[in-house]
C-alpha cells in the first residue's frame, strides 16, 4: 500500500518460492515489498463522493525515510502548485497563489485529503510493520493468509489491522483498519499490482471510509523510481516554497 506511504532500510528481497510460516514471517515479507527507502512517483486519486460525484487530482511525490515526504498538486488546474512537506509528525503545505505555508499537527494529519478517504498520514508515510505492531496469524486458506496485527502505541492512527494476505504475491488483498476501540473505520483494497524487476508493487488501491456509506478513493501510481538519490535540501521548507 501507498496509498504512499516511506521506509525502512531496505532489505534484500526473499525469494518467491520461499514460504513464509509465521505471521512475522509474511509480514516481512509484505513489507520488504511495500515500504519503501526512497523513491520518486506520479499518480492519480479519484474521490467518489456519497452524493454521486467525482473529482480528479494528480500528484507527484518523493519519498525518503520513514519521516519525510514532498508532494505537489499536478492536476486540476486550481490546485496545481500546492505543495505538502511531511516531516516527521509535522504537515506544511504551501500555497503558491497567496505565497502562504501553514502547518497542521496530530490528528489533521489524519484527515481525508479533498474529502476522500485518503488521509495525509495514510498518502506520506509507509512504515515497517513490524516496528510498530504485534502480529498473529487468526485464519488461513488455500490461497491467503489472514494476519491480526495490534498496536505497541494506541495512540497511532489504527490501533488494530487486519490484513488479508496473498499467499502467492505476499502482497495484501484487503486491509481493515480499526481505532482504539477495535471499531473498523476504513478499508483498503489492492486493486491491480505491477512487477519491477524482482519487486511486486500494489499500483493501484481503493480506500473506503466504513463510516460513511457510498464513499470511496482510489488511488492509483502512474510512474515509480525506486531507491532515489535526493539532494540534502529535498525535504526543507526552502524547497517547499520555491
Amino acid at each position: 500500500l501507498l496509498p504512499i506511504t516511506a521506509f525502512i532500510l531496505f532489505r534484500l528481497m526473499i525469494p518467491a518460492d520461499v514460504s513464509a510460516q509465521t505471521a512475522e514471517e509474511w509480514i516481512a515479507r509484505m513489507d520488504q515489498q511495500t515500504v519503501l527507502e526512497s523513491a520518486e512517483y506520479e499518480a492519480a486519486m479519484t474521490v467518489h463522493s456519497s452524493n454521486g460525484s467525482q473529482r480528479s487530482f494528480g500528484f507527484k511525490g518523493k519519498i525518503a525515510g520513514a519521516d519525510y515526504a514532498l508532494m505537489e498538486y499536478t492536476s486540476p488546474p486550481k490546485q496545481v502548485g500546492t505543495r505538502f512537506l511531511r516531516r516527521d509528525k509535522s504537515l506544511w503545505i504551501y500555497f503558491p497563489r497567496q505565497d502562504r505555508t501553514m502547518q497542521i499537527q496530530g490528528h489533521m494529519l489524519r484527515q481525508g485529503i479533498q474529502g476522500g478517504d485518503l488521509s495525509f498520514e495514510d498518502m506520506t508515510e509507509s512504515r515497517d510493520m513490524l516496528e510498530s505492531y504485534d502480529v498473529s496469524i487468526s485464519s488461513e486458506t488455500d490461497t491467503t493468509v489472514t494476519i491480526m496485527l495490534i498496536a505497541h502505541d494506541m495512540s497511532v492512527s489504527y490501533p488494530f489491522r487486519e490484513i488479508v494476505v496473498a499467499r502467492s504475491t505476499a502482497l495484501p488483498l484487503v486491509m481493515i483498519n480499526s481505532d482504539a476501540s477495535g471499531n473498523p473505520i476504513k478499508e483498503i483494497r489492492t486493486l491491480e499490482i505491477k512487477r519491477f524487476g524482482k519487486r511486486l508493487f500494489p499500483v493501484k488501491s481503493e480506500f473506503r471510509s466504513l463510516l460513511i456509506e457510498n464513499r470511496k478513493t482510489i488511488f492509483e501510481i502512474k510512474s515509480i523510481k525506486f531507491d532515489v538519490d535526493f539532494p540534502e535540501d529535498t525535504f526543507t521548507k526552502k524547497t517547499l516554497e520555491e
